[in-house]
């Protein structure tokens, strides 16, 4: 039986194996494991930062509504003027005419200007017959914006410098 050998002869006369010139093709199993650690030691460096920002801003929509509440109050109030003086509403469902898209909490998915203060998080308060208000903020703490491991807290509690207002109208329990 005749044997056959494969050889390529290559410029200069040289003859060499078909199986070295062949180029390499993929990536070795080393350089895919460099690859997949560096990226794994950038996720896990980025998760984290994203998780916190991402609680941050879930707070910082909070106290954004809660001040548009507040400013629409004031609103309200000046458009109910009467001869002898000017009030605010009984409660917030008064509002909601004031608002193209009623303040969403960001916590519940619920709009703001609910009756329902657990699911608002806020509880409004007309006071002096409809001359002053107060707005309490019940809102829980459920991400732990001040990482002390109790999230039955108050948000205005854990991140009190959102919600500072010289009124005075909003008021931590």
């Amino acid at each position: 039986m005749p044997t056959y050998s494969c050889a390529i002869f290559m410029k200069g006369g040289e003859l060499m194996d078909k199986n070295k010139t062949q180029k390499r093709r993929g990536f070795t199993l080393v350089e895919l494991l460099v690859v997949l650690l560096i990226l794994g030691v950038l996720v896990g460096l980025a998760v984290p930062r994203y998780m916190e920002a991402q609680k941050m801003a879930r707070a910082r929509t909070f106290a954004a509504n809660v001040r548009e509440i507040v400013s629409t109050l004031e609103v309200y109030r000046m458009d109910q003027f009467t001869a002898t003086a000017a009030y605010y509403p009984t409660d917030l469902s008064a509002l909601k005419s004031y608002f193209t898209q009623p303040p969403i909490n960001p916590y519940t998915g619920t709009s703001m200007l609910s009756t329902a203060t657990e699911e608002s998080g806020i509880m409004y308060t007309a006071t002096n017959l409809n001359q002053d208000f107060t707005i309490t903020l019940i809102q829980p703490d459920v991400d732990d914006l001040d990482n002390d491991k109790e999230t039955t807290d108050y948000l205005c509690n854990a991140a009190p410098g959102m919600f500072t207002n010289t009124s005075s109208t909003i008021v931590c329990p």
